[in-house]
């Protein structure tokens, strides 16, 4: 387990974890360094990733222009939220917790990841026995949120103020809007693309 976490810390510095890492970044950003949203961004990729490596979930071109439209719209309602009355319950900690989760989760189903010795060997080995492999994809999958733990322990350290954290929330969630917006207008493939070059 320890290689998996190695080689996925690894991969976060390849173009090719930008679609998966860059969700989860900004929603520890928007969230505010907070705790419990890093843990159900990280139970998110987990699961994600067991899903992955199970190969229970494909998306199609039009499941990942929904899921884009529907991370899209998600980080519209937690950025706009303090601005908006009506928008209250999206400051809530458990909706923003959530929120955290499902985002990380969708953005596994985004990623394509680049093939390492060890991904590529529970990738082989989950074809015939996937829950074998539950604990190395869990292991990688941890490794690969290291980026993520780092921009809380760099947020909780700093504790910017009120204004500096609401301006770090626009500046994250229009980085947001543009990635999921590209997915929900059908640039997917680009992305990859784009990433991995």
């Amino acid at each position: 387990m320890i290689p998996s976490f190695a080689e996925a810390i690894r991969a976060t510095t390849q173009p090719c974890t930008l679609l998966l890492l860059l969700p989860c970044l900004l929603m520890a950003v928007i969230t505010r360094g907070r705790w419990a949203p890093f843990a159900a961004i990280c139970l998110g990729a987990v699961l994600g990733g067991w899903l992955f490596i199970a190969n229970v979930v494909s998306l199609s071109d039009l499941q990942l222009q929904l899921s884009g439209a529907i991370v899209a719209i998600a980080i519209a309602v937690l950025v706009a939220a303090p601005d908006v009355t009506w928008l209250t319950w999206a400051q809530s900690p458990p909706t923003q917790t959530a929120v955290a989760g499902g985002v990380a989760f969708v953005a596994t189903l985004w990623w394509r990841p680049c093939i390492g010795e060890e991904l590529g060997s529970i990738l082989t080995a989950s074809r015939n026995d996937v829950s074998a492999q539950l604990p190395g994809i869990t292991a990688y999958m941890l490794g690969a949120m290291v980026p993520v733990l780092a921009v809380v322990l760099i947020m909780r350290a700093l504790d910017p103020s009120e204004r500096v954290t609401r301006r770090a929330a626009l500046v994250a969630g229009g980085l947001g809007l543009v990635v999921a917006g590209a997915l929900a207008v059908g640039r997917h493939d680009e992305l990859v693309t784009t990433f991995t070059r």
